[in-house]
């Protein structure tokens, strides 16, 4: 029996030809300005600096830096997280990945989309860009913007405007329910995007665009590189990658061109596999780029530095660790080509060592070992004078194989992340029964833990987001054998912290040596914690609950090796909490990436009240302590 038909669509049903011809006539106009406008600006070389700031005095001093080493443009686009987007669906944890990005809807609500959009949140996004945009000009800077685009909207968007809905665009195994990204082939769809852009422009001249796709909640119809799979609206089905991507790209660009501005530039990177950009590349027009590909051969800027200080740190979320020697690496890396262009990417404002390695920047490009080594000591006795020069490096190098040891952990995100914050681990206990907890011993974790399957595998501590990274005995063994290098590295660089402190030449050099320590020693923690999740884990898999131990009165009896292994486990990570505990409470800086306020704290962002987690986290594993005799032979 046929599926019965919404009479809605009867009104927008399009053939593979009509919808082209549409597209067409509504692309003739942004074709033309991509075509003609950009062809100076392109040519320009771009020195383009990218670092999160929490207020407008921390973005002053990073345009005040980025003039001061030869920047062109500063990205303006880290803003408050879209939180309205997960307090649709609290029990949700996929919106997380989306409200950690901007988006051109996040900033100019179209008057199509106000009905369900947030405007007041909108209406902030853009006084802050703008008010960036008037401190750039000050230095003689241009603005860049970052988005994840199409970005879903909510779906009461879609059942008024049925044709508006693009592919579905969430990771289904690490979502509870489907998210659609509008649909970039509608010709309406294409004019919001226009006249958003352009009113954002106006407000805030932005003439370099850096688009993720295919990822965090957005996403392109019919792409390979969707998380679901290829899908989308059939009308469209049978258009090119390339004919979408030029038609999105270049209606972002008309929209800046109908601001004022040519020239604009716009790179579309993400999950896009090679065949898909590959193809689209011919179709390209001037200062269109995607996944590094343009029409021309030019290539995209290339990347130097840090992300972010989160998902592509693997120290996260210890704050202030600086990698002066992978950024110099980064920076010697560095390859000629046509434009020149590079996104210089910083953790913080605060990262005074990288900022200056910029002033090397020249020198380090290709150069052998020994210069970059020469350069960082330099940078280092600027920083604590030339006596202890020595010992800083070997810090920062110390910092930098600990660093790359997690980066063994990596899959899918930084080991740190998604099982210490995004699994909780810090805070929730390790308890052999964790199905048994009470809401009251559980849901001050739970709500804040990355797990949409249910609770059976929230319960399992190597669940990251549906990827069991670490599971077995192989697998637990390995995964020691990094930790404890990574450990190793900490050590080591705290021993020579602590052998600096009494050489520094003055009390400000000597603070910041006692905050290295003491965010070493946090660092030291959170691995210790990891290993301990792992190693925990491990022992509860390969132990059969349904079967009880068996005992009797005979003497010298002996207990169960994993009893006895497990309970040595529970111990070092009570220790290691109360350790971490002790430092929270004694620092004068903070030591951990925390939200200001209960409010803020989300799957990616621990809570104000961490302290108050730890200490229940304890209470809770020792209020438990005995339910170990319900699986394990006790010695008698």
């Amino acid at each position: 029996m046929a599926t019965p038909i919404d009479p809605r669509l009867n009104s927008i049903r399009l053939n593979v030809a009509s919808l082209a011809l549409v597209c067409l006539t509504l692309a003739a106009p942004l074709l033309t300005i991509a075509a003609e406008g950009p062809a100076v600006g392109v040519a320009e070389t771009k020195r383009i600096w990218r670092c999160d700031t929490d207020s407008l005095e921390d973005f002053t001093i990073l345009a005040e830096r980025a003039a001061k080493h030869g920047a062109t443009h500063v990205f303006v686009s880290d803003l408050p997280k879209s939180r309205w987007q997960w307090d649709r669906d609290p029990t949700d944890p996929y919106p997380n990945w989306g409200m950690i990005h901007s988006s051109i809807f996040k900033l100019v609500v179209p008057q199509e989309l106000d009905r369900w959009l947030p405007k007041d949140y909108a209406l902030n996004n853009l006084e802050i860009v703008r008010k960036r945009c008037d401190i750039l000009k000050r230095f003689g800077l241009k603005a860049a913007f970052s988005a994840c685009e199409p970005g879903w909207l909510p779906e009461e968007v879609y059942e008024a405007h049925p044709n508006w809905r693009g592919p579905r665009c969430e990771h289904t195994r690490r979502a509870r329910r489907a998210y659609y990204s509008p649909n970039i082939d509608d010709p309406e769809v294409l004019q919001m995007y226009r006249r958003a852009v352009a009113e954002l422009c106006r407000q805030a001249p932005i003439e370099f665009f850096s688009v993720l796709t295919n990822d965090s909640g957005g996403g392109i119809s019919w792409s390979q590189g969707l998380y679901p799979g290829p899908n989308g609206p059939e009308a469209c089905k049978d258009r090119s990658f390339g004919d979408r991507v030029v038609g999105f790209l270049s209606a972002i660009q008309a929209g800046a061109a109908d601001a004022g501005l040519r020239g604009v530039e716009i790179r579309l990177g993400g999950s896009i596999p090679d065949f898909e950009a590959d193809a689209a590349a011919p179709r390209l027009l001037a200062g269109q780029y995607v996944k590094g590909r343009a029409r021309d051969g030019r290539s995209a800027p290339q990347s130097v530095g840090f992300f972010d200080d989160f998902y592509f740190s693997n120290l996260y979320p210890v704050l202030g660790l600086p990698q002066p020697v992978k950024f110099a690496e980064h920076l010697s890396q560095l390859k000629p080509t046509a434009g020149g262009s590079v996104v210089y990417s910083f953790p913080d404002v605060r990262a005074v060592p990288l900022f200056d390695l910029m002033d090397h920047a020249p020198a380090l490009q290709s150069a052998p070992l020994v210069t970059r080594w020469q350069v960082l000591r330099a940078v280092a006795a600027s920083e604590v004078g030339e006596s202890c020069a020595d010992d800083l490096v070997a810090i920062w190098e110390d910092i930098d194989r600990c660093a790359a040891e997690l980066a063994h952990m990596n899959e899918g995100g930084p080991i740190l992340l998604l099982g210490g914050v995004n699994q909780r681990w810090l805070t929730r206990p390790f308890v052999p029964f964790p199905l048994e907890l009470k809401p009251e011993e559980r849901d001050y974790y739970r709500r804040f833990q990355f797990q949409a399957k249910g609770e059976v595998e929230a319960a399992d501590l190597m669940n990251l987001q549906d990827n069991w990274l670490v599971k077995g005995f192989a697998a637990r063994y390995l995964a020691d054998q990094m930790f404890d290098k990574a450990l190793a590295s900490v050590t080591d660089a705290r021993s020579r912290c602590a052998s600096l402190l009494p050489k520094v030449p003055d009390d400000r050099t000597r603070r910041s040596a006692e905050l290295l320590g003491r965010r070493l020693a946090a660092l030291t923690c959170l691995i210790r914690n990891a290993e301990n999740a792992c190693d925990y884990q491990e022992i509860l898999d390969r132990t059969d609950t349904s079967v009880k131990p068996q005992e009797n009165a005979l003497w010298h009896v002996p207990a169960d090796p994993r009893g006895l292994a497990i309970r040595a486990i529970e111990r070092r990570e009570i220790d290691n909490t109360w350790e971490l505990i002790g430092l929270l409470e004694h620092a004068d800086s903070a030591l951990l990436r925390q939200a200001p306020d209960k409010r803020g704290e989300d799957i990616f962002l621990l809570g104000p009240d961490l302290v108050e987690q730890l200490r229940r986290k304890v209470s809770i594993m020792l209020a438990h302590d005995n339910d170990y005799d319900r699986l394990f032979t006790r010695f008698n």
